[in-house]
């Protein structure tokens, strides 16, 4: 059984990718703890689950009781990553995760690209193909991951027009109610407010807080309740961190920026993610182009700025 345990665990350990000390610095032990596993010895029961969420297989697989599938359980190997990650950190490691994720859909012959570190301009990752859609940020001052399932029917049906989308975005075309936003998105959680108390922290008048707050409570992004803090009652107002909200507006900086700079670019698409009935599908379908790293894509957009 030992020996059985050993073998398998260096054979799991090297189809890894990992030496025996990035193992050993996994699991908090010493190198020496595993080059004596991969050895003859066993380690204690309480490095098993560990060890099997590292390497992506089950415990039975490492003591030989169960078949090898010749394919890792990557969930697995990411729950198990994420969870041994410190919280601080484990946003950057779901963006780079995310990042060979896109780096994935390139069809040529090379190694993994790395992370970008140190970016000086504003760079994006971007896959547009048929069946899905997705951005990505990757400066340090923002990063953020942004991936849509195009559905065989297009996203129609999900954003088809109500009156409440556009009185969301009549409500973020105002300058003061993004004012507002901001600030309530700054304080801390389930923390309830006065109307008079916002206006004085925003500089905004208590007749524009109070309609934006109206409509605010209308979209659901604030609530308010009666309070009895003196003779008479007052209201007072809750803001839950819409995390949508906050992604939307992320969103839209990125939207009003012209996107000039990429680094990996998957460009596959053959029509859009709508289906509009109304849409023009005669003639020929353009070509789709795959760029595949930052100076083509440059390349391309300098080209393209020359024709504005």
């Amino acid at each position: 059984m030992c020996s059985q345990f050993s073998k398998n665990l260096t054979a799991f350990r090297k189809r890894s990718g990992l030496t025996q000390g990035q193992l050993a610095s996994k699991l908090n032990v010493t190198p020496q703890a595993v080059s004596k596993w991969e050895n003859g010895s066993l380690p204690d029961t309480e490095f098993l689950p560990q060890l099997a969420g590292i390497l992506g297989v089950s415990i039975d697989m490492l003591f030989g009781l169960a078949k090898d599938q010749n394919t890792p359980n990557l969930e697995q190997m990411i729950t198990e990553r994420i969870r041994q990650t410190p919280q601080k950190e484990r946003a950057d490691v779901v963006m780079q995760l995310l990042y060979s994720i896109m780096s994935a859909y390139n069809d040529y012959k090379m190694s993994p690209p790395k992370y970008p570190e140190n970016l000086e301009q504003e760079t994006y990752a971007e896959i547009r193909t048929d069946y899905e859609g997705a951005i990505a940020r990757l400066n340090d001052d923002m990063k953020y991951f942004c991936f849509l399932k195009i559905p065989e029917n297009g996203v129609d049906s999900y954003t088809d027009v109500t009156e409440n989308m556009i009185h969301l975005f009549r409500t973020l075309s105002d300058k003061d109610a993004i004012t507002i936003i901001y600030y309530l998105g700054s304080c801390y959680r389930n923390r309830m407010q006065s109307l008079e108390y916002i206006s004085r922290h925003t500089g905004i008048s208590k007749q524009r807080t109070q309609k934006i707050m109206d409509n605010l409570d209308r979209l659901g992004i604030v609530w308010r309740v009666s309070a009895s803090i003196t003779d008479t009652p007052s209201i007072i107002y809750g803001y839950g961190h819409n995390t949508t909200l906050t992604c939307l507006l992320v969103l839209a900086k990125s939207i009003a920026n012209y996107v000039r700079f990429h680094d990996i670019y998957i460009d596959t698409y053959s029509h859009g993610p709508f289906r509009s009935a109304a849409a023009d599908t005669s003639g020929p379908v353009p070509q789709a182009s795959l760029w595949k790293n930052a100076d083509e894509n440059t390349n391309e957009i300098n080209n393209n700025d020359s024709d504005l």
